[in-house]
């Protein structure tokens, strides 16, 4: 069984991270839906707005708590997200509030003596289990969305692969939360390897999603596909799984090329059809990544 601090620590940790990403998750959904979808965009602006009030109360109680190399990790929020929000408002017209990514820059950094109270942990668990409760119906949303797209009931601009990758985020923090609420020490085992195989999952949605145009970002998005199938394909046995040097000289090469993805759509430098928000999430998640082998 975990403690109660690293209990309050833990979850509060990754819910600032995974809050966002799923809020996140719906604006795309809803950026992406044509007019015949409307009530489907409606539904997914709704889960937006029940995330938002959720990563507010996570704000607030993150204060003092989160070690500080959490917070500079760039996993919850980069240089770059404050202008990719405001950038997504303005192409698709859906509200994005960013002064949570502004409240953020001030959360204070727990000390080396932190200890939890009762009561925050009471409000922790009261959060965990609403949360899961939004996430568990967010993902039969999901499924209904993947489940109509794949057999040509519904017509969207997301990838197909696309919806099924956020599906799979949503139930790994679902049972994330879910084994943190057990007390489970052994929560975070099989956390790498999921990453490892979203490495391969963003890239190739990256390649998909240049200009034709953009050879040398679409050859680029190409090469970490291939590098990060290979090395998911090595982490399922012993004898060939990657060393941590591998997978984190390979995430960084990734990071860096997210960052400098983000930075050339909102310089107008580079021909997608991807919002800079949208890589600037990918870029958080891995930074989350990295964050994770530190």
């Amino acid at each position: 069984m975990i403690s109660k601090e690293m209990y309050v620590r833990w979850s509060l940790q990754y819910q600032l991270f995974w809050l966002r990403i799923l809020k996140e998750h719906a604006i795309f959904i809803e950026a992406t839906m044509p007019p015949p979808g409307k009530s489907l965009a409606l539904t997914a602006d709704a889960y937006k707005q029940n995330y938002d009030l959720f990563l507010l109360t996570a704000i607030g109680l993150a204060d003092g708590v989160i070690p500080a190399g959490a917070l500079e990790a760039g996993q919850y929020y980069t240089q770059y997200t404050e202008e990719a929000e405001r950038a997504a408002q303005q192409y698709t017209g859906i509200q994005i509030n960013t002064d949570m990514t502004i409240m953020e820059y001030d959360i204070t950094p727990c000390s080396p003596s932190f200890q939890s109270s009762s009561s925050l942990e009471q409000e922790v668990s009261l959060l965990n289990h609403n949360v899961m409760s939004l996430t568990d119906s967010f993902i039969r949303f999901q499924t209904q969305l993947l489940n109509n797209r794949s057999s040509c009931k519904l017509f969207t601009l997301m990838y197909t692969g696309d919806i099924l990758h956020i599906l799979m985020e949503a139930k790994q923090f679902h049972l994330l939360l879910s084994d943190l609420v057990k007390g489970d020490e052994h929560a975070l085992d099989h956390y790498k390897n999921f990453w490892t195989n979203n490495m391969a999952d963003h890239a190739k949605v990256m390649r998909g999603q240049f200009d034709p145009t953009e050879t040398a970002y679409f050859n680029r998005a190409n090469q970490f596909s291939d590098l990060f199938d290979t090395l998911s394909r090595e982490e399922m046995t012993p004898a060939t799984y990657p060393s941590d040097a591998a997978l984190l000289r390979s995430t960084t090469e990734i990071r860096d090329f997210k960052a400098d993805t983000t930075e050339a759509i909102l310089k107008c430098q580079v021909q997608s059809i991807m919002l800079s928000l949208y890589t600037d999430h990918l870029l958080r998640e891995a930074n989350h990544f990295i964050f994770l082998m530190n």
